[in-house]
């Protein structure tokens, strides 16, 4: 699937009442990641974040472990998570996903897990 970096995070925000920031940036480093955390804007809890890495867009989500577990083993383009808790956080390579509906999905229960 092919997305902007500004499509993802509009996507990602759809319907949702959030914030978005990028608190992991550091200007001093010239060769860095541009990381957008999408944040529950109720309780400032991050339930999304976004970078671009090796031509690809990624997004870490948060999961349930026994739903990760699963997911990572059925899906090519999941892997544990690359940036928070490994157990709790997804990484999902946006450009190989099969359908929006299924990355809605993806989306929505991270937010709901930060409800």
């Amino acid at each position: 699937m092919k997305f902007t970096r500004a499509g993802l995070i509009k996507f990602a925000c759809q319907d949702k009442l959030v914030i978005v920031n990028q608190p992991f940036n550091n200007p001093a480093h010239h060769n860095r990641i541009i990381f957008d955390a999408i944040r529950n804007a109720k309780n400032n809890k991050i339930y999304a974040l976004i970078y671009d890495k090796d031509h690809s867009l990624y997004l870490d989500l948060k999961c349930r472990i026994e739903q990760a577990d699963n997911l990572i083993e059925t899906s090519t383009y999941i892997t544990p998570g690359q940036h928070f808790d490994k157990q709790h956080w997804i990484t999902v390579n946006v450009n190989l996903v099969n359908s929006q509906s299924e990355l809605r999905q993806l989306i929505n229960m991270s937010y709901r897990l930060t409800v």
